[in-house]
């Protein structure tokens, strides 16, 4: 692997951490966590034809040069335009590869998983997904949180990965996002000079964008304390089961007002199939208030299905994914609904 040259910086505290953020914010810095996905991004491109090629500009009138780095930017070039050109981008500093990495592998602060008096559970955004997938207390009570982990890349990558790059790297197909929105998650953020907490669904703002603002950092995600009878599950569809990114992804909470009672509150998250991860609210809509059956099951997984908003690409089509997300919705509805009634 082809890597730029950068230098690493390793802060002992998160407050020295968003120190040098802001520090070295102009000479390009990134996060360093487990490395798993950062290391990818970075690595320079082995084969010439995966750089955006120059088809004519001031600097480069013949066209066809290897790199568009050096192109200069031109008002009378469309596909120069400060509006949002592959060129422009390149010359945009935050796409640029970094000077510098923050690694914050020191910082104990960042580690770990605790259960917390109120009954909820806090996670250090360092805490590795071998670790939340070790973990009795997530596997019984947060269940499609373990799951998630299950399924996420391999041993190796898992031993690695952490739960807060995997969230903040904001991928709407990423394994442990889907269920840590459907399981209500928190997400704590800290900058030099503020700290906040953003819901996990409000925090992805589109492909590998957020809300997190320059200079800040997940700190921890925090999940509710389980209601009654109320059970989770996650699944993830792909090409293989190792080292792939989803075709679809599901999530799925629900709590009944008692067992074989109706259903007091439900949540679906779908990964893959939208810009971003979707809570299907329409679910709720079908399904709260109501004592399940196979008939209303079958609507909520169909209005599932309705909120999905997925494109055609190589894992597949957008037919496809909308046919899977229905049902998956389905499959897991009932195995949670069957797990609640066979924990009374």
């Amino acid at each position: 692997m082809l890597l730029p040259r950068f230098d690493v910086l390793v802060p002992e505290t998160i407050d020295d951490a968003c120190a040098m953020l802001a520090d070295y914010a102009d000479d390009g810095v990134r996060i360093l966590a487990g490395g798993t996905d950062l290391l990818v991004d970075l690595r320079r491109p082995i084969i010439p034809q995966h750089v955006p090629r120059c088809d004519g500009c001031p600097t480069h009138p013949e066209g066809q040069i290897a790199t568009t780095i050096e192109c200069e930017p031109s008002k009378s070039d469309p596909l120069m335009s400060p509006e949002g050109s592959i060129r422009t981008k390149l010359a945009d500093p935050k796409s640029a590869a970094p000077a510098f990495l923050v690694s914050l592998h020191k910082i104990d602060q960042l580690k770990g998983i605790e259960l917390l008096p109120s009954g909820g559970l806090r996670i250090g955004a360092l805490t590795t997904i071998s670790e939340i997938e070790r973990s009795s207390e997530i596997r019984k009570d947060w269940t499609a949180l373990a799951h998630g982990a299950d399924s996420l890349g391999s041993p190796l990558v898992r031993n690695r990965g952490t739960l807060g790059g995997n969230i903040a790297n904001a991928r709407p197909a990423a394994d442990t996002v889907i269920p840590t929105i459907a399981l209500g998650g928190k997400l704590t953020l800290q900058s030099s000079s503020d700290t906040r907490t953003v819901a996990a669904g409000d925090f992805p703002t589109g492909p590998g964008l957020s809300v997190l603002k320059p200079g800040e950092i997940v700190t921890d995600i925090h999940l509710p304390t389980p209601s009654p009878h109320s059970g989770s599950a996650y699944y993830k569809m792909a090409n293989r089961k190792a080292l792939e990114i989803s075709t679809v992804g599901v999530a799925v909470w629900m709590v009944l007002e008692k067992p074989g009672g109706p259903i007091k509150d439900v949540r679906v998250a779908l990964g893959a199939v939208g810009p971003t991860p979707i809570l299907a609210k329409s679910v709720g809509k079908v399904l709260i208030g109501k004592v399940p059956t196979d008939e209303i099951l079958v609507q909520a997984a169909k209005a599932a299905a309705g909120d999905a908003r997925p494109i055609d690409d190589h894992r597949g089509s957008a037919w496809y994914r909308v046919q899977m997300v229905e049902q998956l919705t389905l499959r897991l509805l009932k195995s949670v609904l069957s797990g609640i009634e066979n924990d009374r």
